[in-house]
């Protein structure tokens, strides 16, 4: 990949680190769960916040062994509901 002008180890590390790019996805970030080092609740509300919810792949307290595009858009879709219950029950 470097190419024949990299001879020495510090080129091909230069060449390597000027192409080189993440390809990770970023999770747990803003975990949630039960413990306090949690930021964020089982209803996405993140916690010492009111009227904030996190809802993206953040709040996944681990990785998943996929693409996070599935995952992103389910919890995008639980947050609806969410934000739904929790309106109803502000209007009752």
């Amino acid at each position: 990949i470097p190419g024949p002008n990299c001879q020495t180890d510090e080129e091909i590390l230069n060449a390597v680190r000027r192409r080189s790019t993440s390809g990770l996805h970023g999770v747990a970030t803003c975990r949630m769960g039960r413990d306090e080092d949690a930021v964020v609740d089982g209803r996405l509300r993140v916690r010492g916040v009111q009227g904030l919810r996190v809802a993206d792949c953040s709040v996944m307290p681990s990785l998943v062994s996929g693409n996070t595009n599935a995952p992103a858009m389910a919890l995008g879709w639980r947050a609806s509901d969410l934000i739904e219950e929790d309106a109803a029950a502000a209007r009752r």
